[in-house]
């Protein structure tokens, strides 16, 4: 018997059930998500993913409609934010630190979160089933699935392998745990391998910044270990300002290097894990043996987006002026998983994302043209606790059926102590201002 039939039979009312539970209720919605009542004819827009993308399309929407009727997906009650993860790995912060709940999103904005994972689309009918059967009509769906990893491009890697004991701890959680002890009951003068995909995957500064907190953590406590950083890449963001900090605290470029850098063109590119000898093997058939191994899968569409033909063969096309699907009528694809080189795949993109696209939606409702779109990414990193860096990043619409126009501004590095100090605080304020913005 369901809770209505329930209600039914005891012969109480929802007002008079509310009445009885009080305040409780009303407030974090017993009785459902929200407890706010829309009309019937209120359109409905669903949201795929809780994450950074979905989240933010969530709140801002609510901010600009206080009448259309809002349901967002997501199967975990909590999130565990990316950003900062990596501060985690040397005992900084803890996971806990970084978790955050739907409860605002549902009491404060009215947003009805469904604890339950998206499934199959039905363009045709505008309506979403969840895989535990319900099914959503929707006026508008915005879909941020996230990415998701591509274990296999790597041979003998696997999910299971990762979740054991070769952790890529690029989605913040268990797997973040286990690269922590790992390092820390490594054998001294062991070796730490990273080994960082291919552009374009999420967070682009973050394997070296996370190399930058194992040295700081290894230095304290197993000083003659060594980081050997395998990229399949032959450069990559904000590097000047970990080469400085890099050869000033960790000695790099130098014989007695802390950390080692191999590029793709000289033997960095990771192409198979020997799980059972503990090594790796580059595409020049070099034999890596580490005592940590830590590589981080290339990326592509989350697997919703690849089900239900949001995505070319990687990445979701969508028209730039508003998000919208290049492949579907009424859905918006924001996130990771959209094809939008220039633009990197950050959560704070994420988040701009989901402004544009909303305010595209809202101008709809209310018949106005759609407004030009302007990005901007500001992304924040640290090399330690004693060194910040951050870029900015513009992204202009450029017409349709053409990519964004950016314009980049990363500083050279900082080679004063204090203000080195001042941008390591603004990367860790931003990072708590930040979560704070999309989930309260």
């Amino acid at each position: 018997m369901n809770k209505k039939d329930l209600n039914k039979k005891k012969g109480m009312s929802r007002r008079q059930m509310l009445k009885m539970l009080g305040a409780t209720a009303a407030t974090y919605g017993l009785l459902g998500a929200s407890s706010k009542v829309f009309s019937k004819s209120a359109p409905h827009i669903v949201i795929v993913g809780g994450g950074i993308g979905g989240a933010a399309a969530a709140k801002y929407l609510r901010l600009l409609n206080a009448d259309v009727k809002i349901t967002l997906i997501e199967p975990n009650s909590q999130y565990i934010f990316c950003p900062g993860s990596n501060e985690v790995i040397p005992g900084w912060i803890t996971l806990e630190d970084l978790m955050v709940t739907y409860t605002a999103l549902k009491t404060r904005y009215h947003v009805n979160v469904i604890h339950d994972k998206a499934s199959i689309i039905d363009y045709d009918k505008k309506q979403l089933r969840l895989e535990k059967g319900t099914v959503l009509n929707y006026h508008k769906l915005i879909v941020s699935p996230g990415p998701m990893h591509g274990y296999h491009a790597i041979e003998g890697f696997s999910k299971a392998l990762a979740d054991g004991d070769f952790p890529s701890a690029y989605n913040a959680g268990k797997q973040t745990m286990t690269l922590r002890n790992q390092i820390l009951s490594m054998k001294q003068g062991g070796t730490v391998i990273i080994a960082p995909p291919e552009n374009d995957y999420r967070c682009p500064p973050a394997p070296y910044e996370r190399a930058s907190f194992i040295a700081a953590m290894l230095k304290e406590k197993n000083p003659t270990a060594k980081i050997l950083i395998l990229d399949a890449k032959d450069s990559f963001v904000l590097s000047d300002n970990y080469n400085f900090y890099w050869k000033k605290t960790f000695g790099y470029g130098t014989d007695n290097s802390m950390i080692e850098w191999v590029p793709k063109k000289k033997g960095g590119k990771v192409v198979k894990l020997d799980a059972t000898h503990h090594a790796v093997i580059t595409a020049d058939g070099q034999s890596h043996k580490g005592d940590v191994i830590n590589i981080i899968p290339p990326e592509a569409a989350g697997l919703f987006a690849l089900k239900n033909d949001l995505a070319d063969t990687q990445w979701c096309p969508v028209d730039f002026l508003d998000f919208s699907s290049m492949r579907h009528d009424d859905v918006y694809v924001i996130g990771d998983s959209v094809d939008g080189a220039p633009m990197p795949k950050t959560g704070y993109i994420a988040s701009n994302q989901a402004r544009i696209v909303v305010q595209a939606i809202n101008d709809e409702l209310h018949g106005k043209e759609l407004s030009t779109p302007f990005i901007i990414n500001d992304c924040v990193a640290m090399a330690g606790h004693d060194y910040g860096m951050a870029l900015s990043t513009t992204f202009r619409y450029a017409g349709k059926g053409k990519r964004l126009k950016d314009l980049y501004y990363i500083p050279e590095a900082e080679t004063n102590p204090a203000k080195q100090i001042v941008r390591q605080q603004v990367a860790e304020n931003w990072q708590r201002t930040f979560r704070k913005d999309i989930f309260e």
